[in-house]
């Protein structure tokens, strides 16, 4: 009998042991509070097979950053104790030699000061501050090429009296000093947000269908609450719309800045699968109530194109921005759920028309799929193509609205074809070909939807 319970202690030890994982981050912030110290361990893997990569762009952001211009101190650490350098490879990846033995650890800094400096996009950027520091995943956290899928063990080391907030596990009650995260995979880690800091307040949003959660820097009490109510408005509005609500916990996170320079831009804003980020120049007067429009469409993107996407937007090619056919679909859909179906703005119709009316030649004569790939790389860089994208794609979203409900007599709408997407999507767990997308909102309204579909495939007339 001892031994059948030894046996199956033993059983009961390997299975933990497998269960473990494999991968664990340590983010160290280093004493002057400008730089993180970035330490990846994992299991053992030949040097000359080991590649650290930096990544290039996120999901969403439809642009190329150089994240890897701010890694300095690049060094691998084998089984044995040897040290191995850096070497920036033919991309955005460091190698470490030629040797055949086995790498297990790797270490490198992150200077976010020279990032934010650098980087005149807010977005984009991680920051620091005397009694703050905000990260984005994707700005500081490389990988071990091969390891994007293994389950991932976090721990944040920072000041002792600052405390640690992050998007993974949104809390009021936060962990000074240490912190520590058990997360699915490299997507998941990247995709949060971190907030360091004394300078950061957080706030629970009551009456919400799911733990609502506004994460601020420099904002006042006024400013929390003012941002918590337009973002409860925004969850019951979106909610009613799709008759679900897929986010476990959703987090607001707002930064308040002192403009680096003038020619920083602190306009744009970022979705993330269970959180949102926005940035203002502190120095302007804030009214939360107008953000409505901003918080709406953004926490929509956990709808669409978070949880329903197309080739290219998941899984993500880290080391570039990928070719992604699907542009229009991913803002525009969104957008006119937001602005015409949620906010019944009307006006936003003519917007849309005057944005593809005032558009130069390089932007007209591109065909749907076309503006799609050119907006990849460049959509807010020359917004004239980020808004083009979302405008076709709110049109046509307008146009299938409107034949839907008059083929069907009013019983069904545009509602019923994204709602096919997102139930497609959630019963194959894949992204959808762009050759699917027209008969997937074709069978979910019972409505053949292809003559709209073709219209908008081509350049405006």
């Amino acid at each position: 009998m001892r031994g059948i319970f030894v046996l199956f202690s033993f059983f009961i030890y390997v299975s933990n042991l497998n269960a473990q994982q494999k991968v664990s981050y340590l983010l160290q912030q280093q004493a002057d509070l400008n730089k993180v110290t970035i330490q990846i361990t994992f299991e053992g893997l030949s040097a000359s097979d080991a590649n650290l990569v930096i990544p290039r762009s996120a999901p969403g952001t439809y642009i190329l950053t150089n994240y890897i211009t701010f890694v300095d101190d690049v060094v691998g650490y084998t089984a044995t104790g040897e040290q191995l350098p850096g070497m920036i490879g033919d991309g955005s990846f460091f190698t470490f030699g030629a040797s055949n033995e086995l790498l297990n650890k790797v270490s490198y800094t992150v200077d976010i000061q020279k990032m934010e400096i650098d980087l005149l996009d807010a977005s984009t950027s991680s920051k620091a501050r005397e009694d703050y520091m905000g990260l984005f995943g994707y700005s500081i956290f490389g990988f071990i090429e091969g390891m994007e899928a293994e389950a991932v063990n976090l721990t944040i080391n920072t000041e002792p009296s600052w405390p640690i907030f992050s998007t993974l596990r949104p809390d009021t009650n936060r962990k000074s000093g240490t912190d520590t995260y058990k997360i699915e995979n490299y997507a998941a880690l990247v995709d949060a947000q971190y907030l360091l800091g004394n300078g950061v307040q957080v706030i629970r949003v009551e009456e919400a269908q799911i733990p609502l959660y506004v994460a601020a820097y420099a904002a006042t009490r006024n400013d929390l609450e003012g941002i918590g109510k337009t973002g409860l408005s925004s969850l019951k509005k979106l909610s009613d719309y799709f008759g679900y609500v897929p986010m476990p916990h959703y987090t607001l996170v707002y930064e308040f800045l002192e403009p680096i320079s003038p020619r920083h831009d602190y306009g744009f804003n970022m979705e993330h699968l269970n959180s949102m980020t926005a940035h203002r120049d502190i120095s302007l007067e804030y009214i939360p109530n107008r953000d409505l429009g901003t918080i709406v469409h953004h926490m929509g993107h956990s709808w669409v194109p978070l949880r329903s996407w197309g080739e290219g937007y998941r899984p993500f090619a880290w080391q570039v921005a990928p070719l992604i056919e699907t542009i229009w679909l991913n803002e525009g859909f969104i957008w006119y759920v937001s602005f015409q179906q949620i906010l019944s703005d009307e006006a936003r119709l003519n917007w849309w028309k005057s944005n593809m009316d005032n558009a130069p030649d390089f932007i007209k004569t591109k065909t749907l799929k076309e503006l799609s790939l050119l907006g990849s790389t460049q959509y807010a860089s020359d917004f004239r193509i980020g808004k083009n994208l979302f405008s076709r794609g709110a049109l046509m979203a307008y146009d299938l609205d409107e034949y839907i409900q008059k083929q069907t007599n009013g019983s069904k709408s545009f509602r019923d074809a994204i709602l096919g997407l997102l139930n497609w999507s959630e019963d194959n767990q894949r992204a959808f070909k762009y050759n699917e997308i027209e008969p997937i909102m074709s069978k979910a309204t019972g409505v053949d939807l292809s003559p709209i579909w073709n219209k908008w495939q081509n350049a405006p007339e």
